[in-house]
């Protein structure tokens, strides 16, 4: 019972830690900025990293956290900040399920390959995923947003694969030893069933 608790304590401090963290990150991003839409994405390097350290509280740490980044900080209508959201969801969760346990470890070339091909990969989808969205949603129009798609994922590559795998390769074991490492999916899938099976 004890365990259980503990458990959910520090699921809840985790989530509002990445919330609060992806806010804070989402304020910055906005010192450089192109009308209604945050240029440079530095919760980009939050979405890199969350995945492999926490899990589902950072999942809905980070969602959390870009609502709160698209009402407060983007001064999006609260129906239209949902798109934040989702961009959220759709870059930490494509993190989560396609970066491998063995390209995490850091010691190969191939290893940090597939990671920088993985966040390229994410990049690119939330970055068209959220002008698109914020597009339709009337907030600008199209040709506007399709202008800003390719100079968005130019600027914000270099950060993202400058960033995320150091921070991977150097702050993740003292996670682990810490107890707080969650790995990739499949790593998180498989905790789960061992600590669901009877012992």
């Amino acid at each position: 019972m004890v365990s259980h608790r503990t458990s959910k304590a520090k699921s809840v401090s985790i989530m509002a830690m990445s919330a609060a963290l992806y806010a804070v990150f989402f304020y910055i991003s906005y010192s450089i900025a192109v009308p209604s839409f945050t240029l440079l994405y530095l919760p980009i390097i939050l979405l890199g990293v969350f995945p492999l350290w926490f899990g589902r509280s950072g999942l809905a740490g980070a969602v959390i956290g870009a609502y709160v980044g698209g009402v407060f900080v983007e001064q999006l209508p609260l129906h239209f900040a949902w798109a934040e959201s989702v961009t959220a969801l759709i870059i930490f969760g494509l993190n989560w399920f396609l970066i491998p346990r063995w390209a995490t470890e850091g010691k190969s070339r191939k290893g940090l390959i597939t990671m920088a091909c993985v966040y390229a990969l994410t990049l690119f989808v939330g970055t068209l995923y959220i002008l698109w969205q914020l597009s339709t949603l009337g907030v600008f129009p199209w040709s506007f947003a399709e202008a800003f798609v390719i100079p968005t994922f130019a600027l914000n590559l270099p950060i993202v694969l400058l960033t995320c795998p150091a921070l991977v390769r150097t702050l993740s074991p003292k996670l682990k030893a810490w107890g707080i490492y969650s790995g990739t999916f499949d790593e998180w899938r498989n905790k789960r069933k061992a600590s669901t099976q009877p012992q």
